[in-house]
């Protein structure tokens, strides 16, 4: 019963791994890149306008993230970002047209 339940969860603790990643949805007309940042590892990735892309490898345990929004995000595993390649921080101004 032991030896079962602990290869279950030994079981359910790797799928949990496994399946954490930082996914990038690119919603723009235009291709994007981003960097990803984990530690002193960086990675360079260019997404194809209207696609995304998933990065299981480079934000399996946390990451920032560069791009076209003009800031660094701090992702978690699992976080979804969307963009339409502007700013996601920046705040409007009341004088925008």
């Amino acid at each position: 019963m032991l030896k079962t339940l602990g290869c279950g969860l030994a079981l359910v603790l790797a799928s949990a791994t496994a399946a954490s990643a930082l996914t990038v949805n690119n919603k723009s007309k235009h291709e994007i890149t981003i960097g990803i940042f984990q530690g002193s590892k960086e990675a360079v990735r260019k997404i194809p306008a209207g696609q995304a892309m998933t990065f299981k490898d480079e934000c399996k345990y946390g990451c920032a993230v560069s791009g076209p929004w003009s800031f660094s995000w701090s992702a978690k595993p699992n976080d979804t970002i969307t963009t339409d390649g502007t700013c996601l921080t920046c705040v409007p101004s009341k004088h925008a047209m």
